[in-house]
């Protein structure tokens, strides 16, 4: 890697680094449920000034929560027993209180108290998920019940709304035996039902879109990938859409209720899936080689089985769940020195997109040092910031995949055109052989009629048959052949091309002029844009004489010179008056024939020059002008 390249890799890290902070920095202040006013709070007794409530009509109940550890209490028996913890809703994980040898499974019971001052007033109370059965009451009253052994309450409804003055009691009894993560971790949502409506429905739609724009470019990603057979990683880029849509849809699962605590694994499968994916996709992209890959796959894919294991796995002390917290983590980490590992290996290689996934992978890493940096952080719309991270990837990487199908197929038509002109020139010269061999064949024949001829003209000259003699002359001058082969350039390709159409001109009852001057080597145009150029021209024009009535003047008038240092073709054709387009043409198919002289354009900018249109009423004419080789003899008019 040279210098240039060193800081251009630099700059495009830090870059892409600092915006990736600032976006992480702005969802942490602005979209952070930790991080909105909400009023103070203390031994689990929130304290609701109306004045206060009047500015801030929605709030989250993260602070002022009592814990009654190992007991399931309801409102008429919690007021005999003493709280075992206050805390903020989030700071534990589970009911072992932050005790490494404690339990973190088991039960508890969680309660707040909120006092106002003001009249009575209509509230909603929006509770996220609860890991994993529960019931919750609000002033004595039981309004939620899940998994209890009891009817289900309002199961599939994440929001309860009630009236209340003065006084709000709110009692969660949890339990919970199994999951990563056990009781309440999420602060509810708690003020005026429109707004703790509008928030959740806002964060639906947002979640929602995000979903079904993945699923989208999954479903896309993975047609393209069985067209073409999966010679591009589409089929990966599909799979990465299926973890991101698992990893954010619990916004619409909450809504629906149902399943969610199977959807809980999934969700954290589809996380780690996240990671697995990118490593999978970088190799591919980047080139890099299987040894390097494979590893990391293989670690990637124990780790997602091991996320489906874990529940399975009889867990008694929390440090168990301590360290298996910290191999997910250092798997996280592993993953984003991975990623930016590759992506460096790549840079210094030069591989093909290995600038856009480097600042890709610096966004992933920057979204794990602020996950670090800030852990009191829980989204009210968007996402985690590993899962922003995710898709940014996403996009970046159908972006990509997008650049490279139009690559691919700009490469494919180049190609076929290529394939097109060669076939062209190959019947062209076909053509043109067929057309000198024909020419030596009636010359041979011409001659041998000539000497037989000679000796009877011989004969009635020796014998003074005047008479006889004018006879038999005027018997053959009508059979003499006049050759149709004609040399008109000195450039054998174009000979040949204007050799063909020339005849296909007369054929159709066209008079063409064609006046060549010998080029002599000057033309330094390929064999390719000469093809398309000629063949293109002299199409046009003889398809305008066609479109002319058999009494009318069908003709093409053709130049080829060397004009101060330039080679200058000038073609002029009839054609059917009034009916000249501004692009020139006179065809039924003016699409195609627009197409012909886009092309002539192309070939004349392409080789230094310009191209030049002239109409009249019933005529039509082009003058190119293409750069000749220099110091290229100009043999004038």
């Amino acid at each position: 890697m040279n210098r240039k390249t060193q800081l251009k890799t630099i700059a495009l890290m830090v870059l892409a680094a600092s915006a990736a902070l600032i976006l992480f920095m702005s969802c942490y202040l602005y979209d952070n449920k930790y991080t909105r006013p909400r009023p103070p709070a203390n031994m689990g007794v929130v304290r609701l000034d109306s004045g206060w409530y009047r500015k801030n009509p929605m709030f989250y109940l993260a602070d002022g929560w009592s814990f009654y550890q190992g007991r399931l209490l309801p409102p008429d028996q919690i007021g005999d027993y003493a709280p075992d913890a206050y805390f903020y809703i989030g700071r534990y994980g589970g009911f072992d209180l932050g005790d490494p040898a404690g339990n973190p499974y088991g039960r508890g019971t969680y309660r707040t108290v909120i006092l106002t001052d003001g009249p009575e007033r209509e509230y909603a109370l929006e509770m996220t998920p609860i890991y994993s059965r529960w019931r919750l009451w609000v002033n004595g009253k039981l309004v939620q019940s899940v998994g209890m052994g009891e009817p289900e309450l309002n199961r599939s409804m994440s929001a309860v709304t009630f009236t209340a003055r003065d006084r709000i009691e709110i009692v969660a009894e949890v339990e919970d035996q199994g999951h990563l993560y056990s009781g309440m971790v999420y602060p509810p949502a708690f003020g005026e039902p429109e707004l703790v409506a509008g928030t959740s429905a806002l964060r639906l739609l947002i979640h929602g879109a995000g979903c079904a724009l993945a699923l989208f470019i999954g479903a896309l990603c993975l047609i393209i990938g069985v067209g073409s057979r999966f010679s591009r990683p589409y089929g990966l880029l599909a799979l990465l859409c299926v973890c991101f849509f698992g990893s954010t849809a619990w916004p619409v699962f909450q809504v629906i209720g149902r399943g969610l605590n199977a959807f809980l694994v999934m969700e954290r499968f589809c996380y780690y899936g996240i990671c697995v994916s990118m490593m999978w996709i970088q190799g591919r992209i980047c080139g890099l080689p299987q040894k390097a890959c494979l590893p990391a796959w293989i670690l990637g894919a124990l780790v997602c089985l091991s996320v489906l294991v874990w529940p399975l796995v009889p867990v008694t002390v929390a440090w168990q769940l301590y360290a298996y917290g910290n191999v997910l983590a250092a798997f996280k980490w592993f993953t984003a020195v991975w990623l930016l590992g590759a992506s460096i290996w790549a840079v210094c290689r030069r591989a093909p997109y290995s600038l856009p996934m480097l600042a890709g992978n610096c966004v992933f890493a920057s979204a794990l040092i602020m996950d670090k940096l800030l852990p009191i952080y829980e989204p009210v719309f968007t996402g985690w910031f590993v899962e922003i991270a995710g898709a940014v990837l996403i996009l970046l990487i159908a972006g990509i995949g997008c650049f490279d199908m139009l690559l691919t197929f700009k490469e494919k038509m180049t190609l076929q055109m290529e394939q097109s002109l060669a076939g062209a020139q190959l019947e062209a010269r076909a053509k043109y052989a067929a057309l000198q061999q024909d020419y030596v064949a009636r010359t041979r024949k011409q001659l041998h009629e000539t000497r037989n001829r000679y000796t009877l003209l011989k004969h009635y000259a020796d014998l003074g048959e005047v008479d006889q003699l004018r006879t038999y002359l005027k018997e053959i001058f009508p059979t003499l052949g006049i050759s149709t082969f004609t040399e008109y350039t000195g450039h054998s390709l174009i000979d040949a091309i204007l050799g063909v159409q020339a005849a296909r001109a007369a054929q159709e009852g066209i008079y063409i002029e064609i006046d060549g001057h010998r080029l002599d080597g000057a033309v330094d145009v390929s064999n390719d844009d000469i093809t398309s150029l000629f063949m293109n021209l002299l199409d046009n024009a003889v398809e305008a004489c066609g479109r002319l009535p058999e009494d009318g003047e069908r003709w093409i008038y053709l130049e080829l010179k060397l004009e101060n240092g330039e080679f200058v073709i000038r073609c002029a054709n009839s054609a059917v008056p009034g009916q000249i387009e501004e692009t020139g043409t006179s065809k039924a198919d003016k699409q195609s024939h627009g197409f012909g002289l886009g092309v002539m354009e192309e070939v004349a900018a392409r080789n230094g020059g310009t191209l030049k249109i002239e109409k009249d009423e019933d005529s039509f004419r082009v003058e190119i002008r293409l750069r000749a080789v220099s110091g290229s003899r100009n043999p004038g008019p």
